[in-house]
């Protein structure tokens, strides 16, 4: 008689990643043909089907062995354990791992010359990302079931893009900095950007200390953080810094401040979230007249006009030409190749605390960075952030292959 397990995981969402992992103790060492599986009981869109009515996904475990009967050691969904048992008496334990990794999504295949569906048929599968075109028609990479610059398919009906408050996950790319020598907390100095597993670019004034760059380990990243004043926040990742790698170019006397970039290497790599995805890598023209006139995206804790924030606010503004953005700094700023200047319309701009934060241009339903929060005006009667005056920006597009070095 053959002996199977069934396991059913209940409270599953759709739009959602779902990691079944399965350790059984099977007291021997099986041979290659007795490694057993773990397969879902129905089809994957029947299963989708049933957590859509509220009821269990369902899985099969077909044991490797009938003698001795397997012990189950642990069952965890999404790294949490749900289930544990106690391993066979005696220190000799053979311990077999499954996994079984799926998406909890339907979706409609769409029809071309290559595609032998029948029409009207429906797959289950990971959403893997649709080509972003940029002047250069390139296709951006997968990064598993996440897709750079576009928030996760799962919180997509919980975002608003008609107030300024950030929701949840609305940017999962923003990063908060914070100065970990204060001795009671860290503190909060600068924002910065996903892009990719192990780095993040911020503007290399914002990691300039007195007379030098800060140390890495005086920095701390939580990607995934959202209020800055709650580090027991859920979904927040805390890495340690394992290089700060500013621009060589970048000199802190500067007044233009070009090359204000710096790129931190974490110590351990992300893993990618609902909460925590890349943004996408320009990959098109350099000329800036290219996109003047543009709306484009700054998200950061930076202050607002009640004064200090802990949670991120957003602000819409249009990129302009250099000449305009010399005019209205009235000759006291020149904005060279490498810079380039946003008009907030007299209503909004980037403020104390947005400093190395991206501006994001979204091209497709994408996001893409293009810049990065270098500098803004003070009004000197009010002291607080002048929405008459542009913000500046240090322009990416002309850098993009020293990042690539730095990455490489």
């Amino acid at each position: 008689m053959q002996v199977y397990g069934h396991i059913e995981i209940f409270n599953l969402q759709a739009k959602q990643v779902v990691k079944l992992n399965v350790d059984l103790d099977i007291g021997v060492r099986p041979n290659s043909n007795q490694l057993g599986s773990i397969t879902l009981v129905k089809s994957r869109e029947d299963t989708f089907g049933d957590i859509v009515q509220g009821l269990p996904a369902q899985y099969r475990v077909t044991f490797p062995l009938q003698n001795p009967m397997p012990i189950v050691l642990s069952i965890s969904v999404n790294d949490r354990r749900i289930c544990t048992g106690h391993r066979r008496p005696g220190q000799h334990i053979r311990v077999l791992c499954w996994k079984h990794t799926w998406y909890t999504q339907l979706l409609s295949q769409n029809m071309g010359q290559n595609n032998n569906l029948p029409l009207g048929s429906k797959v289950l599968r990971p959403i893997t990302p649709n080509p972003v075109q940029t002047a250069e028609q390139s296709t951006l990479p997968s990064l598993g079931e996440y897709t750079c610059g576009k928030p996760s398919s799962a919180l997509s009906n919980l975002l608003s893009i008609n107030g300024q408050l950030v929701n949840k996950g609305q940017f999962p790319w923003i990063v908060p900095l914070f100065d970990r020598t204060y001795p009671r907390s860290p503190k909060y100095f600068c924002g910065s950007t996903i892009i990719s597993r192990k780095y993040l670019i911020t503007a290399a004034h914002c990691v300039y200390g007195i007379e030098e760059f800060m140390p890495a380990e005086d920095i701390l990243a939580v990607p995934g953080m959202h209020n800055i004043d709650n580090f027991m926040e859920k979904n927040a990742e805390f890495r340690d810094v394992a290089a700060v790698l500013p621009h060589p170019e970048y000199a802190h006397d500067d007044e233009e401040n070009d090359a204000d970039l710096a790129v931190l290497r974490l110590r351990e790599p992300l893993s990618f979230t609902d909460y925590i995805i890349p943004i996408c890598h320009w990959r098109g023209d350099n000329d800036l007249q290219k996109i003047v006139g543009q709306e484009a995206t700054v998200a950061g804790w930076g202050f607002t006009e009640e004064g200090p924030t802990s949670m991120p606010t957003y602000i819409r503004t249009n990129v302009v030409s250099r000449e305009r953005c010399n005019d209205n700094w009235a000759q006291m700023y020149r904005a060279n190749d490498r810079i380039f200047c946003t008009d907030g319309h007299g209503e909004s701009a980037p403020c104390n605390g947005d400093s190395g934060s991206g501006l994001a241009l979204k091209i497709g339903n994408r996001y893409i960075l293009r810049g990065v929060v270098s500098r803004g005006k003070v009004d000197r009667f009010t002291l607080k952030c002048d929405p008459t005056k542009y913000a500046v920006y240090t322009d990416v597009a002309p850098f993009r292959f020293w990042l690539k070095k730095i990455m490489n």
